[in-house]
């Protein structure tokens, strides 16, 4: 069975209503489980009613990207998961050749190609993105999607978009094992990283050209901006993320000088909290530092 695993961004109730609808256009065991960080009664007040024939589980009072993720893949209850935001759009076609891939990289995982489409209309507004990368020249952590190295067939990544993934639940629960995406904060979280940890590990992430999602992209002019709730943990959840991944000492030096540049107080405070709470997981990946390349990754060019 396909968990599909929805996490709300307080989208509106049409738009929720759309990413029910795709889900019950699938022919296939299914549920649905939406994560908000709204209360389950208020969530249901302002979205229901719903009036699908196939189980749809609302998970409230959740507080950051991470831990949805986190709380949606542990209430699962199928064997493959996709995780997807509340603002994606996706058919049958597209999702069965991403699937089919997933079968053939089972302790892998695996995204679409994605592009930018208007929401819920989706409407086609921007170019494709595969993988990503992320790159400190000019400023920190800037996002780099990586062309496409061929149309006809999966090629492996360093990171995927957050918007919309799958992995089996068995690589899941091997994720929760090594400390799950990282939840520690309130609202948008670094999902991308979860790739970085579980490479260390021997479990790659794959990008699927022939599977395209569409994806509505908040934050620039003419979108809908991110709310303060949202923007919360991006520097907290950021450099947990590089602490617990990079043992490059030169590269782990030229980070935290152009994030201490850039973020000033943001980078010592979370950097403290990161070394109080996340240690542990820092020693775990120790062990395997040679196992990738941190700079495949964590680019500086």
């Amino acid at each position: 069975m396909l968990s599909i695993i929805i996490q709300e961004h307080n989208e509106g109730r049409e738009r929720v209503q759309k990413m029910l609808a795709q889900a019950a256009a699938l022919p296939m065991d299914k549920e649905v489980i939406y994560v908000t960080s709204m209360q389950y009664k208020d969530f249901y007040s302002k979205y229901g009613p719903f009036d699908f024939k196939f189980p749809i589980t609302v998970l409230g009072n959740v507080q950051s990207c991470g831990a949805a993720r986190n709380a949606g893949g542990q209430y699962s209850t199928g064997d493959t998961l996709l995780y997807m935001d509340s603002h994606v759009c996706f058919n049958q076609q597209n999702l069965s050749r991403l699937l089919t891939t997933l079968e053939a990289h089972p302790n892998a995982i695996v995204a679409p190609a994605v592009q930018a489409i208007d929401f819920p209309s989706c409407k086609t507004e921007g170019a494709i993105g595969h993988g990503v990368a992320f790159r400190f020249v000019d400023r920190p952590f800037e996002w780099v999607w990586i062309p496409a190295e061929r149309q006809d067939k999966e090629f492996e990544v360093p990171f995927v978009c957050g918007c919309a993934f799958a992995m089996k639940k068995q690589l899941f629960n091997v994720l929760a094992g090594i400390g799950g995406f990282l939840g520690a904060h309130t609202g948008l979280s670094w999902e991308e990283e979860k790739s970085m940890r579980l490479s260390r590990m021997g479990y790659p992430t794959y990008s699927e050209p022939r599977a395209i999602f569409g994806h509505y992209y908040k934050g620039y002019p003419g979108h809908t901006s991110w709310d303060q709730h949202s923007t919360a943990g991006f520097y907290l959840s950021r450099v947990i993320g590089a602490y617990i991944n990079i043992f490059d000492q030169a590269l782990w030096n030229h980070i935290e000088q152009m994030c201490l540049k850039a973020w000033g107080d943001e980078w010592t405070k979370s950097l403290a909290f990161a070394q109080q709470n996340y240690s542990w997981l820092r020693n775990l990946m120790r062990p395997r530092t040679n196992m990738i390349d941190e700079r495949w990754f964590l680019r500086l060019q």
